[in-house]
């Protein structure tokens, strides 16, 4: 049986985050409010960033627990 990671859940809330930071950044573009579509876009990339130091993880080889 094989262990859940712990960055897993940290991974689905920073999509879901990025997902809805993009949606926010088009809004506000479409809105003309320019601002806050700069804001959005910067948290985007920042979101980005937090999944690339995630990593991907790898499932540990040689650990059969016998």
């Amino acid at each position: 049986m094989s262990r859940k990671s712990k960055l897993e859940p940290v991974r689905e809330f920073l999509e879901e985050a990025k997902t809805a930071a993009f949606k926010e950044e088009v809004k506000a573009s479409q809105e003309k409010r320019y601002h806050f579509a700069a804001v959005y876009g910067s948290f985007v990339d920042v979101l980005e960033r937090a999944l690339e130091l995630c990593g991907e993880e790898k499932p540990k080889e040689g650990k059969d627990g016998a």
